[in-house]
């Protein structure tokens, strides 16, 4: 009886270890597969320096892409707290027009920030005051959100869903959305 006892205990303990090595084994590899991640994120940094030193014309392509990865996403939640800082820099249209804001909001000469508010969608509304025309609304527009076709008057969206922009109520009536729309190039 005493050897019945031992060996289901040796079996049930047994058996707890082996549960728990298993977890353990799982964790480790989620944190090995999260490190070969920054690895591999070390190597493309190693590599594209080592690009910039074999050709200026690459390195200045590098530059330019590695800019556009590295810049967060904006947070709504906080803008609409006052706080712009994931929009700060400058935000570029394909005609070369920019705006710029700061940590405090919308920082572009000649340009007054009146009213800011949100739609059901997400997309942040700014009221400006500008010289020539006096009220433009700025439609900030989360990446991946599809800028609602109420304000393009039934058209679709054109602009550039995975990135962050700004579409100005001045614009939409061009229907050129996708060369009109301000994109984040710089902190």
């Amino acid at each position: 009886m005493k050897k019945k006892m031992r060996c289901y205990l040796t079996l049930l303990l047994s058996l707890g270890l082996l549960a728990a090595c298993s977890t353990h084994s799982q964790n480790n590899t989620n944190q090995s597969s999260s490190s070969t991640t920054v690895s591999s994120s070390v190597k493309k940094s190693t590599s594209s320096s080592e690009t910039s030193t074999s050709s200026t014309v690459s390195s200045e392509s590098e530059e330019v892409s590695s800019t556009e990865v590295t810049l967060a996403p904006i947070n709504t939640g906080a803008i609409l707290k006052a706080d712009y800082s994931t929009m700060a820099g400058m935000w570029q249209n394909a005609s070369g027009e920019t705006l710029t804001f700061n940590d405090a909001g919308l920082a572009t000469e000649g340009v007054t920030a009146d009213f800011l508010d949100i739609d059901q969608n997400g997309i942040l509304l700014l009221d400006v005051q500008t010289g020539s025309k006096t009220n433009v609304t700025l439609y900030i527009v989360p990446a991946n959100t599809s800028f609602a076709s109420d304000y393009l008057s039934g058209r679709s969206d054109n602009s550039e869903l995975s990135k962050d922009r700004i579409i100005s109520s001045a614009d939409i009536s061009s229907g050129d959305i996708a060369n009109k729309a301000y994109y984040h190039v710089s902190e």
